[in-house]
């Protein structure tokens, strides 16, 4: 699989040696796995040990690899030994054979691991996993190609994604298409991560079992990072609490919290925790919806949780964790990365 070549070659650098140790000379093992009892048949199930094996093999990689008559015809080049030009052709363009596997370089990625070149075959099965799962939370074009490009390769790639993502039922039942040509803006500069913050409310929704019906959401307007809780009711003494307890206590102090002029954001109650705490509370203009950033998060938050919700409207509540981690993780066109890059120095896996 992938990950195992991911492995192989950073193995490469170093020179391991495995030694196989008997179980009785084994001496110093841990004790938890080695529970005394007195020669009594029982069933202990607390040593249980699941591991995660790799579903494919180098062999069958290369067998699926093999069947596409482009790849094929790299492979063999490479296998050959011969240093013609063909065999410089295909290096200059960052192919290499690594386990009999062909990978490729690409420099249009800030990766620094070579990318697994996908057999025409495969393709629709790679765009699924990125795509179409709950945790890629059906991302827009560039969002699924960023995803992609930083694992795997095949030529055409950008066209054969904008075309997937064109046709997916889902996107096309939910997302809207409705957005004019985009126009001049001067976008304010933040400095620092969380400085600044957006606040909106989402709902009413139906009603979960345990009585949730809203959805607080917190943006950091410099990173694009997005915090989603659900609410029993949408009131100023939650919001606050959210606010204090699941946000400044985490990441710190902003100097400014944005939102519009719902009761929840002007009362007092929200007034007096942001004159406390020394945050400069701005209120966007009534019936202008843009100047809060946390609108298009709200635009992007509905279809994805239509999506995963489906038919059963009680349970939303249950997919905002994986709408998060898909919103947090798509490349913002703004910033050209994603918020969990900006905000942790890495992306998460």
């Amino acid at each position: 699989s992938g990950r195992l070549a991911r492995w192989a070659l950073q193995i490469q650098s170093f020179h391991p040696k495995i030694l196989y140790t008997p179980g009785k000379s084994n001496v110093v093992a841990d004790l938890l796995s080695r529970p005394v009892h007195d020669n009594k048949e029982f069933v202990c199930n607390l040593n249980t040990v699941s591991i995660e094996l790799p579903s494919r093999r180098s062999r069958d990689i290369r067998e699926k690899q093999m069947k596409d008559e482009d790849i094929k015809k790299i492979i063999d080049c490479f296998e050959s030994g011969r240093k013609d030009e063909d065999f410089i052709n295909w290096t200059s363009r960052g192919y290499l054979m690594n386990q009999g596997i062909l990978y490729r370089y690409s420099p249009d990625t800030e990766s620094e691991e070579a990318q697994l070149v996908v057999p025409c075959h495969e393709r629709e099965r790679v765009l699924q996993q990125y795509h179409d799962s709950p945790t890629a939370g059906h991302s827009g074009s560039e969002g699924t190609y960023f995803k992609i490009a930083s694992r795997y390769y095949f030529p055409g790639m950008r066209k054969f994604i904008a075309e997937y993502v064109k046709n997916c039922a889902e996107c096309n039942r939910y997302k809207p298409n409705n957005q004019k040509a985009a126009g001049l803006l001067r976008t304010p500069i933040y400095a620092q991560r969380f400085e600044t913050l957006a606040i909106d409310l989402f709902g009413p929704l139906p009603e979960t079992p345990t009585g949730k019906k809203w959805i607080f959401l917190i943006e950091d307007t410099s990173t694009k990072w997005v915090e989603l809780f659900a609410l029993e009711d949408a009131t100023a003494q939650n919001c606050a609490k959210f606010l204090i307890e699941e946000v400044f206590l985490r990441y710190g102090l902003p100097r400014r919290l944005i939102s519009d002029n719902g009761t929840q954001f002007v009362s007092a109650v929200m007034q007096q925790t942001c004159n406390f705490l020394d945050i400069k509370q701005e209120l966007i203009p009534v019936y202008h919806p843009q100047a809060n950033p946390s609108e298009r998060k709200n635009r992007d938050l509905k279809p994805k949780l239509a999506i995963l919700v489906g038919d059963a409207h009680d349970t939303w509540d249950e997919k905002l964790a994986m709408i998060r981690f898909a919103m947090n993780t798509s490349k913002c066109d703004t910033t050209g990365h994603t918020a969990a890059y900006l905000q942790f120095g890495r992306e998460l896996r």
